[in-house]
Order: structure tokens, then sequence, then C-alpha cells
């Protein structure tokens, strides 16, 4: 299992133009669920934050899903908020996406 905590903030000296593509990449992966599946509430590309909302899925359940395969994301309301920073990998976000798969079922 990987440990994965994406609820701190890229830091403003990062790499930014990597920011900006993990946030796409996580962006485009989400919508890649179709009908049904996330909906993407913003992406914010130059600070790396991607909201989502999980409809007909109780948030605080997705989170705990998450948790349990070692993913920490933040919870605002009914939304998952999801930070990322340039040392996050790319795999990382698709081992993440794997994940909502199963939690989404």
């Amino acid at each position: 299992m990987r440990h994965m905590d994406l609820t701190t903030p890229a830091p403003p000296s990062g790499d930014r133009a990597r920011t900006a593509r993990l946030t796409r990449h996580l962006r485009a992966r989400l919508l890649d669920f179709g009908p049904g599946g996330p909906e993407v509430c913003s992406a914010d590309e130059e600070r790396g934050v991607l909201r989502a909302r999980f409809p007909s899925h109780d948030t605080g359940q997705v989170l705990r899903g998450l948790e349990d395969a070692g993913i920490q994301a933040a919870q605002d309301g009914d939304e998952v908020v999801f930070l990322l920073s340039p040392d996050v990998q790319f795999e990382d976000l698709d081992y993440l996406w794997g994940c909502l798969f199963t939690i989404l079922g």
C-alpha cells in the first residue's frame, strides 16, 4: 500500500509547471469516470488545488475509503480537496484513480 498526503499545499517556490501538469492529470483522470463519476468543481493549476464532489456517495465514506488505501485528502463541506505538490508522482495519481474505482464501485 502506498502513502500519499494530499493535504499539504505546494510550496510557493516549487515547480509550478509540474504542479500544473499534475493538476491537469488528476482532473483528466476524474473526468474519465464519465457519467455518475466524480464531479470536478475546480482545478487551480497554479496552486495545485483540485476540488471534487462524488454525487450519490457520502463524502466522509469516500475519504475513509481513501484513507484505508493510504491516501489522505481534506474535506470541505461536500467536496474532497486534493492538494498537489511537485513531489507527488504521476503514478500516485493513477493509484488514487484506481482506488476511487473500487470505492465508488
